[in-house]
């Protein structure tokens, strides 16, 4: 098995690191924007180029803009660690302003530091057009790199030339696509043994598990210590923290194996109230969020053990359960009420539940992220929402079920035929009935609660649907 070629794109901020990420990648991930330091975390996503028919695997990392006057130390600390693993670094500059003090700065800390011996590293001149190419390059041959590059990631001017002298530096990441094909044939018989054990067992949720990395968002309000508990999940200081609001801009994915399972944990930008929204960035970064919790099966809502339960968390919590992903509600900085013994767990998940009574069926978390304490138990919870989420009711079973309590309240006499469940993500049902009217808002009611009681489904919305539906026998018979 070939590994990926990892390239770690650096440079000072605002000269299109995120642009030339977005460009490599072959879509937008970075987030992008004229206002300098928007990158901050390391960003990391895997790709596949290919060159004549065969496959090169690579791993793009993009880091935070060194030099700027926000998270200086930080992004630096996080520019380093990168370099250090990286098999290629790619050093981006602004053509239009030219070699700055800065760069020199940056490459000659790399250069004391001992990286650069060990890793080939190319100039990357950004904003150059096309016949501007020569007049612009010969100010960034001073700075003794391997190779230069003239570039436009906004245009995609350059990007093939730059890539095959990647190629070139690493032939032997290249994939014949023999290999590929054959490694295709096992992949395509691994999955048609899977689908065969699905038709066997179509009510066995650990078929559908094995699938998919689970997708986990932290999310919360801004300074909750969302960044804190991810780098105490992973174990170490991947994410930037501070006690600036608005630390974390771009959505960050983190893979993270645990116990043997695999996890994409997400850490997104905190959300304010709309009043105190400022544009620009911060707009951009709450729409990443919205797209991190629509792409997740679980949510981390990260609460505050010092404000407690306000406002704009029982907002973030609506829009958790519009997008329909599972959720634990987390209280974080517990370790402050240390000084406060008669303020249990058990009162605050009490004060949290009716705050948050649209969330009744999330569990409550109490946890200390900057002090690691309460995270053992954390791994448990999420796997078993998750395998609770995934649990498939038979029709049969799920239709008889539904009549036998439609008998124990049913005040205005609805009748139902056949009832199914349509979806997992979330779990969704549909009950064909004579008139989805006479379902009374009780005994919609009384269905969930009764439907948690039996299966569970911990942490999870669940959606019921009533279709009108006038033929008895069979509600998918086509009319002849």
């Amino acid at each position: 098995m070939i590994s990926p070629v990892r390239i770690v794109i650096i440079g000072r901020p605002n000269v299109g690191k995120s642009t030339l990420f977005n460009r490599l990648y072959g879509r937008r991930r970075a987030l992008v924007h004229d206002e300098p330091g928007v990158t901050r975390d390391r960003l990391e996503e895997k790709a596949e180029w290919w060159s004549n028919g065969r496959r090169f695997p690579v791993t793009l990392v993009d880091t935070g803009g060194v030099g700027g006057d926000r998270f200086a130390v930080e992004i630096e600390k996080q520019v380093k660690i990168a370099v250090e693993q990286a098999d290629l670094v790619l050093f981006v500059l602004d053509s239009k302003v030219g070699v700055t003090p800065l760069d020199e700065d940056l490459l000659r800390e790399l250069s004391r530091s001992g990286v650069m011996k060990k890793t080939p590293a190319f100039a990357v001149v950004n904003k150059v057009d096309a016949e501007l190419h020569e007049e612009r390059i010969a100010d960034f041959y001073s700075l003794g790199l391997e190779q230069i590059h003239t570039i436009s990631a906004e245009h995609g001017r350059g990007i093939d030339d730059l890539k095959i002298a990647i190629f070139q530096l690493f032939p032997d990441r290249l994939i014949e696509q023999v290999e590929v094909e054959e490694e295709q044939e096992v992949q395509d018989e691994s999955e048609l043994h899977e689908d065969l054990k699905a038709d066997e067992s179509e009510d066995d949720p650990e078929v559908d598990s094995e699938r998919r990395i689970p997708r986990i968002a932290i999310v919360g309000k801004p300074n909750v210590g969302k960044s804190t508990l991810l780098n105490a999940i992973l174990g170490e200081n991947r994410m930037i923290t501070s006690p600036i609001a608005g630390t974390t801009v771009d959505s960050v994915d983190s893979l993270v194996e645990i116990e043997g399972k695999s996890y994409c944990f997400i850490d997104t930008a905190g959300i304010r109230r709309k009043s105190k929204t400022e544009q620009g960035v911060e707009v951009l970064s709450v729409v990443q969020t919205r797209k991190a919790l629509e792409q997740a099966d679980l949510a981390i809502l990260v609460l505050d053990g010092e404000q407690g339960i306000t406002d704009q968390d029982e907002k973030i919590g609506g829009l958790i359960q519009e997008v329909g992903c599972s959720v634990i509600l987390l209280m974080n900085k517990w370790d402050t009420q240390r000084k406060n013994p008669g303020f249990t767990k058990e009162l605050a998940a009490e004060k949290i539940r009716a705050k948050m009574a649209y969330l009744n069926y999330a569990p409550v978390h109490f946890a200390s992220a900057i002090r690691a304490q309460g995270l053992e138990d954390l791994n448990g919870l999420i796997d078993e929402i998750l395998h609770q989420r995934r649990l498939k009711i038979p029709t049969h079973e799920f239709t008889e079920w539904v009549r036998k309590e439609a008998t124990i309240h049913n005040p205005m006499n609805a009748k139902f035929f056949l009832c199914h469940q349509s979806g997992r993500n979330p779990p969704t049902f549909v009950c064909h009935v004579s008139d989805p009217d006479k379902v009374h808002f009780s005994l919609r009611r009384h269905f969930v609660n009764a439907l948690r009681e039996r299966w569970g489904y911990m942490g999870s919305p669940v959606r019921m649907l009533f279709i009108e539906t006038k033929n008895r026998k069979n509600p998918f018979s086509k009319k002849k």
